[in-house]
């Protein structure tokens, strides 16, 4: 009997000191109230980690630049040209680009931790539509912008960056290749190339707004057909109440096929196609919500009642104080560009967009919406008086949600030197 206790002190104390020496042999599977509890304190260091690198609270599945580490050299990630540039455009399209995501290793020395966190890390769904081992799709990359905006993802995405184009330096220096016009689109982007302009034959002489075409063209435009409007309005809306037309917008290059024209490996000219932070501004986490924020004559449940949902259409459209301003309207067309827009104040890498003073509704001078007074017929004039004689009248010329407010300062003044040059 005593040999058969001694030996039982002898099994508890070694399985006692077994405990103490080594933990990790101690599970879980009496409960959360015994070992369970023991194991969680056996482990200082890991919990210490994941403390460190802010893994607490953080949505690992979204990615920002907006973060300190993710703001190094654009090439410590991305790498140029990418493995897949030749078959993301076709044939002669194709050229030398950034067309895909970084690869794993770039991101294996930071984030070690996420990528080993189970069998679906969050942090894989940045890139992957549905990551598993037996699925490997992956959502479109940002670039060529078109291929992106046609996805799921595209329609709703949009980029933390803006692109800074200095217009006043590249205004007059195009060629004169004419862009073609691709009827389902409204645009097309062509190769040209910087070189002086033709002044010799009269065929070749340079037209009105013959630079600006090169980059800009009325925007899903009505042409020939005999529908005006984006999408057919209904039978009962109002006499003249608003319905977005075709043609009111100008569209602009949304990816690098004009840039890298000249600025190539092969073009030679800078800011090389490798200096991608020299166009491309990470917008600050303020920015980005303004340009979240509705500016202008933009309401989404109006856009929506419309039927529309083209991304580059309603993006345009939410920067626009004046939405009822048609590009393709025969009188429009007929003007310089320089007349409304100063290339050299121009800022493209304002969320808002660029602004248009209100003093080119004169006709540069000439009154054509501004007039000296209102027995000249300026459109504006005439809703000025009706607004200073009832506050509650709306401004409906020009606008389709912003005539509801007071008069702007910038519209007075406007009316005050146009007054003055009479």
């Amino acid at each position: 009997m005593r040999d058969r206790r001694t030996k039982l002190i002898m099994l508890i104390s070694i399985a006692a000191a077994a405990a103490f020496l080594y933990p990790a042999l101690i599970t879980t599977t009496a409960g959360t109230s015994g070992s369970g509890a023991f194991w969680q304190k056996s482990r200082p260091k890991r919990t210490t980690v994941a403390k460190a690198s802010g893994e607490t609270g953080r949505d690992y599945s979204r990615f920002t630049h907006n973060n300190p580490p993710h703001q190094q050299n654009c090439d410590s990630c991305h790498k140029f040209p990418s493995s897949n540039w030749k078959s993301v455009r076709k044939g002669d399209e194709a050229f030398a680009d950034v067309t895909d995501y970084p690869e794993h290793s770039s991101c294996l020395p930071c984030h070690r931790q996420q990528f080993f966190s189970g069998a679906t890390p969050s942090i894989c769904r940045v890139c992957h539509v549905d990551p598993s081992p037996r699925n490997s799709a992956r959502y479109p990359f940002p670039n060529p912008r078109p291929l992106f905006d046609a996805s799921t993802k595209g329609q709703s995405k949009f980029s933390e960056y803006k692109v800074y184009f200095p217009h006043e330096k590249h205004e007059g220096m195009f060629g004169l290749v004419r862009p073609g016009i691709e009827p389902e689109r409204g645009f097309q982007l062509v190769r040209a190339s910087f070189q002086p302009e033709n002044t010799g034959s009269q065929e070749t002489q340079p037209t009105k707004n013959s630079s600006c075409v090169k980059c800009h063209q009325d925007y899903k435009p009505q042409g020939e057909s005999a529908e005006e409007f984006v999408t057919k309005p209904p039978k009962d809306r109002a006499e003249n109440a608003f319905w977005l037309k075709k043609g009111t917008f100008k569209s602009a290059p949304q990816e690098h096929t004009l840039c890298f024209t000249c600025h190539s490996q092969e073009g030679g000219l800078t800011p090389a196609a490798t200096d991608c932070g020299t166009c491309h501004k990470l917008l600050s986490p303020a920015q980005l919500v303004a340009r979240g924020e509705t500016h202008g004559d933009f309401d989404p449940r109006i856009a929506a009642a419309m039927g529309i949902t083209d991304k580059t259409m309603l993006e345009k459209w939410r920067r626009r104080e004046a939405v009822k301003f048609r590009h393709e309207w025969v009188i429009h067309a007929d003007l310089n560009c320089t007349d409304c827009h100063n290339t050299a104040k121009i800022n493209t890498v304002d969320p808002k967009g660029p602004e248009v003073a209100v003093l080119s509704c004169g006709g540069a001078g000439t009154g054509c919406h501004v007039t000296a007074t209102s027995d000249d017929g300026g459109a504006l004039n005439l809703e000025f008086d009706q607004k200073k004689s009832d506050p509650g009248f709306q401004c409906t010329k020009c606008h389709g949600l912003l005539g509801k407010r007071s008069v702007p300062e910038s519209h007075v003044s406007a009316l005050a030197a146009i007054k003055n040059k009479k």
